[in-house]
């Protein structure tokens, strides 16, 4: 406000002076001090700075209309040099009021002092001038200064080291989304105006890490603002929690890295949440175009009820990560108490785990394979078990994930292939040959150090490959790399049996079927449970079994139970079954009496025998 009043102030003071001598109308001007004191040389130098200075005015500008008025500021100072008459220096002193207009608009406060001082002594000059004749280059003189002070001011603006763009908006990231501190304060405000029923919902997005490797980050942060664009479209319902955002309101929050969170009113519609989860999710999975390559992404959520925790939010977004980690085979994971317990037991098992004695604290369990055809064992599974001094004795179930974060698994797998070896050794000297299988490893069994182990003990003990069989889980083996299937061959190379297990409980992947080199596949409960409305699926299993089958790999159903379940195995043509309707797992201590009671109670016709007595 004050520099508007300045700016009317000069204006006022430069009208009057401009009237000033017209109301004198006096001849004193005859009386020139100055008039033989400008040669044309002097015209002409100052002809040249006026051009050389007003051009540099006009190219360093920012602004449209600056330039113009540069370029007319200049035009008159060469007009007035020529001498063109007293109608270019009242053009000037125009010229001048609109200069100073245009900064006082722009708001450049050095302009308008620089403007406003200029102006007045360019029209004290005139009025001498119109007085007393002095040269009109004093006109000029005064007026330079307005290109000089574009020139040093942008200059000195130049000059300065390059700050970082500010944030324009507060509580906002990179993607122009609120940041955790924006949705936390929305958030607190939500739920105190709205204290009802409320998921928040978090949402992470997979599959960026070969994007940001093989196209760079560029690529991936343009992927990641394509995806948030996506999930935005799904959240415009009322009941999701809004987030101020500058003048707008936002409902997608970023909290960094791959990570959104919103939260949604469940007052009107119970299952809201998991509606917009399956919604967003469904988005990413159509493919993004990035930089003229179609890439495909994926995307998991969890939520929680804004009740748990005593509502704090930093609390809920614990547990919304949480459930996210607690549960990687689910899409949709709902956090749950139990997660807490859970995560605090690992934390526990992970502490014993470092001073864990494998040989006093893990025991090996078995159970049989039994064929569906004669009946008789075609190889025995060792089980591992641990005996946890507080909480009994465990499955490998139950920490084996845990025996991986410890950085055990490699030690593990090679306790359990030399104890394996060593009941493999007393089963001989007993006259029993039977294989045994172990079902607890996954990527350990890839490295070098693991196979040449292996190979080692063969020999040690004295014992043939096909003694041993090795179970892995099918999603490490419908997933292996090229290293991966080199490993896998070698084992098979040297004579190593190898087990897919489990198939069936993680989503099945058909094409992989006829590529797995292995000797056994075992089916998973879900595929070996009889349903008779399931009429359709029953022929699937049928013909992954026929499938199996043709490639010359031995079908297991797992989890049989009752008769009714061996009879669908045997219905499906499988070649043997495993589960308690045989016998739950037993200690390997009494292993050699078991096997021989089973044979007492189990006797084998000899092929040879029943082929003479059909003679």
């Amino acid at each position: 406000m004050a520099r508007m009043m300045s700016a009317k102030w000069v204006y006022a003071f430069i009208l009057a002076c401009m009237g000033l001598p017209i109301w004198a109308n006096t001849t004193l001007s005859d009386e020139s001090l100055f008039g033989a004191w400008q040669p044309e040389l002097v015209s002409a130098f100052f002809a040249g700075v006026v051009m050389s200075l007003s051009l540099v005015a006009i190219a360093r500008s920012q602004f449209a209309v600056n330039r113009i008025i540069h370029a007319l500021l200049g035009a008159g100072c060469l007009a007035v040099l020529a001498e063109v008459g007293d109608i270019a220096l009242y053009g000037l002193v125009a010229l001048l009021l609109v200069h100073i207009w245009q900064s006082d608009k722009l708001g450049k406060g050095w302009h308008i002092v620089v403007a406003a001082l200029s102006s007045v002594i360019a029209t004290l000059l005139i009025i001498t001038h119109f007085w007393w004749y002095w040269p009109q280059i004093y006109v000029i003189a005064g007026i330079l200064p307005i290109f000089i002070s574009e020139l040093f001011l942008h200059s000195q603006n130049t000059d300065l080291p390059p700050a970082a763009e500010p944030n324009p908006i507060p509580n906002s990231d990179i993607l122009g989304l609120p940041d955790r501190a924006g949705v936390r304060e929305a958030f607190n405000e939500y739920r105190a105006r709205e204290p009802g029923t409320a998921m928040l919902v978090m949402i992470r997005l997979e599959g960026f890490q070969q994007v940001n490797f093989h196209l760079g980050r560029e690529f991936g942060d343009l992927l990641l603002a394509q995806s948030a664009n996506r999930m935005k479209q799904y959240l415009q319902s009322h009941d999701v929690m809004p987030i101020a955002l500058g003048n707008e309101m936002a409902r997608l929050a970023h909290l960094g890295g791959l990570h959104f969170v919103f939260v949604c009113s469940l007052a009107n519609q119970k299952h809201l949440h998991e509606h917009l989860c399956a919604e967003i999710i469904e988005s990413t999975l159509k493919p993004f175009n990035v930089g003229n390559c179609i890439i495909e992404v994926s995307a998991r959520a969890s939520f929680v009820n804004c009740d748990e925790e005593l509502g704090q939010f930093d609390d809920l977004l614990t547990c919304a990560f949480l459930a996210l980690d607690s549960s990687p085979e689910k899409v949709i994971a709902p956090y749950e108490q139990k997660m807490q317990i859970d995560r605090l037991e690992q934390q526990a098992r992970l502490a014993e785990l470092a001073h864990i004695d494998f040989k006093n604290e893990l025991e090996l369990y078995f159970q049989p394979i039994v064929r569906n055809r004669d009946g008789d064992i075609e190889y025995v599974e060792l089980l591992l078990r641990w005996q946890h001094p507080k909480q009994g004795i465990l499955a490998a179930s139950k920490f084996i994930d845990d025996i991986r974060i410890a950085g055990l698994a490699l030690p593990l797998a090679q306790y359990v292939i030399e104890r394996a070896a060593e009941i493999a050794l007393a089963l001989r000297v007993e006259g029993i040959q039977m294989p045994l299988g172990i079902n607890l490893f996954g990527p350990e069994m890839l490295h070098e150090e693991f196979i040449e182990f292996v190979d080692r003990v063969l020999v040690e003990h004295q014992l043939l490959p096909q003694d041993i069989i090795i179970e892995c889980p099918s999603q490490m083996f419908t997933t292996l790399d090229q290293q991966g299937i080199a490993m896998v061959a070698r084992l098979r190379t040297m004579g190593v049996r190898l087990c897919v297990d489990g198939f069936g409980e993680s989503p099945l992947l058909l094409a992989k079927l006829p590529k797995l080199e292995v000797d056994y596949v075992k089916l998973g409960r879900s595929l070996t449970t009889p349903n008779q409305s399931q009429g359709n699926f029953k022929a699937v299993v049928r013909g992954i079994v026929e499938m199996q089958n043709v490639q010359d790999c031995k079908v297991i159903c797992e989890g049989v139970e009752s008769q009714e379940q061996l009879q669908f195995a045997q219905n499906l043509n499988a070649f043997a079954a495993q589960g308690y309707l045989f016998t739950r797992p037993l200690s390997s201590v009494g292993m050699i009496s078991w096997l021989k009671q089973w044979r007492w109670e189990h006797p084998i016709e000899d092929p040879s025998s029943a082929a003479d007595s059909t003679d």
